[in-house]
């Protein structure tokens, strides 16, 4: 194999396609320093797996020839390649997850026709697989979960991922690993009278993630071909969930601040202003309140910055505990703090944040690095719409005015 791998004009425009659409995000975070390293992650992410993905499209497409002995293959593997490039062209023009799985399940099925059914399966937070994807099956199917032990493609290779594989009478896995529970959910809605699966996993930084499986009723119904076919579509499950994670990455960056994950600046402001908003058509009242930490420069110029960061982050961890998930929590800047608390006036609110003000500055820090402890005071200030004012800026600078007064003199 001594061709170069090269890119195309045409593939040099895709990449910049989604690379204009995963960075957009980058221009809502807060710092420029924030902004450049992010960049860099995604240009390095991107043409990596970019590459990955013209590699393993060249490597299948090589495999293929060989494949490919008689006139009837040579058909197939022509229409293999068209619906390669389909695929590859689509991809381009859809962000959603989900839709994305369902166009590379498809397009499997489409170039393997012996199989009828398919499925996509990725982890979730809580390290079950979902469905992502499903062809033939019940939408029933939608809500079951597996144990990652429970899927064909563990129960076959033993946990040991090397790549697509051909699984015979599954009925024997099913009865043998999947929870009784489980399999009567399965058996329910016709799910498990497949014989047959051409399964490859998922893999993500070399971690299984999920697979992408295409099923018969009939066995031995798949061959080296098919198996080769399916690395690809493997291959493009993986790069695009990788670039969803990415995305996501970038997407929560531009609205949380990285150091005490509450609300930056930027998307606070247009989360007031949406709120703010519907408040004056019902006709509520809202409170803002400037935070500022009492005698913070002292603390880093003490015990330095890596404590201080750390007191930053217990702080507002702490305080998001003590407001509800309707209230807004957000890092204004340095030391300073922002909280909205909708439906409450002024009384109310004065009231809530005393019981705060109680609550955090009676409890010790534990400054690790330093091994320490220390009790974090704060200052505050409050401005209560409509009474003080109908904007963020008016009632920002009188909630921070008053918080000034509240200060140690």
């Amino acid at each position: 194999m001594n061709e170069k791998i090269t890119f195309k004009k045409t593939e040099w425009f895709k990449l910049c396609a989604i690379s204009i659409l995963v960075i957009f995000p980058l221009t809502l975070l807060p710092s420029p320093y924030d902004r450049i390293v992010a960049f860099f992650i995604v240009l390095i992410t991107l043409i990596k797996f970019t590459y990955a993905n013209k590699q393993e499209d060249f490597l299948s497409q090589q495999r293929l020839k060989e494949l490919s002995t008689s006139s009837n293959d040579q058909v197939r593997m022509l229409r293999s390649q068209r619906i390669m490039l389909e695929l590859s062209n689509t991809m381009i023009q859809v962000s959603g997850l989900k839709e994305l799985m369902s166009i590379i399940l498809n397009k499997a099925i489409e170039v393997i026709p012996k199989a009828k059914f398919g499925s996509i399966l990725v982890m979730n937070h809580e390290g079950n697989l979902e469905f992502q994807a499903i062809v033939g099956f019940d939408d029933d199917l939608y809500n079951i979960t597996l144990d990652p032990k429970e899927s064909y493609q563990w129960q076959a290779t033993g946990g040991h991922f090397s790549g697509p594989i051909i699984i015979e009478d599954l009925l024997k896995y099913s009865k043998d690993f999947i929870n009784e529970s489980t399999f009567n959910s399965m058996k329910d809605i016709d799910a498990l009278s497949l014989k047959s699966s051409l399964s490859a996993p998922i893999l993500i930084d070399g971690q299984f993630y999920g697979s992408i499986n295409i099923d018969s009723e009939e066995n031995n119904m798949f061959d080296e071909q098919d198996v080769t076919l399916m690395a690809y579509f493997a291959n493009q499950a993986t790069i695009a969930i990788t670039n969803h994670q990415l995305y996501e990455k970038l997407l929560h960056l531009s609205k949380y601040d990285g150091l005490t994950k509450v609300l930056n600046r930027p998307y606070f402001e247009e989360l007031f202003e949406n709120n703010l908003a519907r408040s004056k058509r019902k006709g509520e009242k809202v409170t803002l309140v400037v935070v500022d930490l009492d005698n913070f420069k002292q603390i880093n110029d003490l015990y330095g910055h890596s404590v201080g960061d750390l007191v930053l982050a217990t702080f507002a961890e702490r305080f998001s505990h003590l407001i509800r998930e309707t209230d807004l929590l957000a890092r204004y800047g340095g030391d300073e703090f922002v909280i909205v608390f909708f439906n409450s006036d002024y009384e109310q609110t004065l009231i809530k944040m005393e019981k705060i003000h109680l609550k955090i500055t009676n409890q010790s820090i534990d400054l690790t690095p330093v091994k320490q402890k220390m009790h974090c005071s704060f200052s505050y200030g409050l401005g209560e719409f409509p009474r003080d004012g109908d904007s963020l800026k008016t009632l920002f600078h009188i909630a921070d005015h008053r918080m000034y007064d509240m200060k140690p003199k």
